[in-house]
């Protein structure tokens, strides 16, 4: 969560992350990859501070000072900005850097007492509404016959909900037809001006607003928009030291008071994978990224379940055989599985593919999601009842 965080903000996080101190260096070594299988973030946006450390996933602010902040200015300035994190409902954990020098173990086993304590305290606000956070792909959108199944069962569900699609196959027609060459790299599209107003008409256009008429056909009321629309996703142009992807979007923060305005009055937002920087321009963004940051960014508000529903059944153990599904999958499973193949027999069990998709799945349990499932589209019904697909949780 980013609490209404500003473009500024963003800016400036951005900047301290380029320039961490010695002290912040040797505490992230200690919880980037930590006992607590929890997600830390470093230089993170809340409100209109920049936390030095921060974990969603049980609220948990983390601060480390240098010698300036015994000034009795900055001491105020410190007293007043706790506080408010708290009434935000966060924990917030107060180190010196001389103590991170001195004394990490103190430091470590302090924060291990805290997060103990968090995690064994009942959330404040319990009785939070059920949100569903639905996201298909390419081979439901490029299906007419499926597409109709699917947003018929997707209607007939009850309760509060969110589709996010993706964009098939018809931007790559279309540009063929335009005669505008596509550069496909490991599977991503490279989105240069021109591909970029194709996938804007075709994701948020056409898809986006046939998926809408199709769900009110079938009496959801839905709304169909892209990051752009009530600023719902900000996103920053992709920064890779290697390869340049073009207009392609990574979101910074999600819109959370818009949204669940939209859901606390029975609307059924529907995403298409177009974003924007505040700055006046469009981005390609990943759908099944959208779906995650929405399901993060909402789970404050709302019990989300997280579905990405594609080809096939679930999480295979032999990606050849649809009967070979894992139904349950929790962390320590998933670390056997996907390591390398041994002459013991362990690991290699999971499809490399899947893994990008399943590090995303437990990155939004750490950050507030109560489960993540995922499934094929046709079975959308029972994926919801746990009857079928891979329902990934924390134990």
């Amino acid at each position: 969560m980013y609490y209404g965080a500003s473009h500024l903000i963003f800016q400036k996080a951005e900047e301290l992350r380029n320039r961490m101190t010695p002290a912040e260096e040797i505490l992230w070594k200690h919880i980037h990859i930590n006992q607590w299988k929890l997600k830390f973030r470093r230089q993170h946006p809340i409100w209109n501070y920049v936390a030095d450390f921060y974990c969603h996933g049980i609220k948990l602010v983390i601060e480390l000072d240098g010698s300036v902040h015994e000034a009795e200015d900055v001491k105020k300035n410190d007293e007043a900005r706790e506080k408010h994190l708290k009434e935000l409902g966060l924990t917030v954990l107060r180190f010196k850097n001389k103590e991170v020098f001195k004394n990490i173990t103190f430091v470590l086993k302090t924060i291990s007492k805290t997060i103990e304590t968090l995690q064994n305290t009942p959330l404040v606000g319990g009785g939070k509404s059920i949100l569903y956070i639905i996201k298909i792909g390419g081979n439901i959108i490029d299906d007419e016959k499926k597409l109709s199944s699917f947003l018929k069962d997707f209607s007939g569900f009850e309760g509060k909900k969110i589709l996010v699609h993706g964009g098939g196959k018809l931007a790559t027609k279309m540009a063929e037809q335009m005669n505008i060459p596509q550069q496909v790299i490991d599977g991503r599209r490279i989105t240069d001006a021109e591909t970029l107003k194709i996938v804007t008409m075709v994701y948020a256009g056409y898809i986006n607003k046939n998926i809408v008429a199709k769900l009110q056909m079938n009496n959801c009321n839905a709304i169909g928009l892209c990051g752009a629309d009530g600023d719902a996703i900000l996103a920053h142009k992709r920064n890779h030291p290697v390869m340049d992807y073009g207009y392609v979007g990574d979101v910074d923060a999600i819109n959370t008071d818009l949204i669940s305005s939209l859901l606390e009055k029975n609307l059924t937002p529907v995403f298409a994978p177009i974003t924007h920087d505040q700055q006046g321009q469009l981005l390609n963004t990943n759908a099944d990224t959208i779906a995650q940051e929405l399901a993060k960014g909402l789970s404050n508000q709302y019990e989300v379940t997280l579905i990405y529903s594609f080809e096939k059944s679930g999480v295979l153990l032999d990606v050849n055989d649809e009967s070979s599904v894992i139904p349950k999958l929790n962390w320590e499973e998933y670390q056997i599985l996907k390591k390398p193949s041994s002459p013991s027999g362990d690991g290699g069990k999971i499809f490399a593919g899947m893994i990008p998709k399943l590090d995303n799945a437990f990155t939004a349990l750490d950050n507030g999601v109560k489960k993540v499932i995922i499934g094929k589209a046709e079975n959308l019904q029972s994926i919801i009842t746990g009857a079928s697909g891979t329902t990934i949780q924390h134990d």
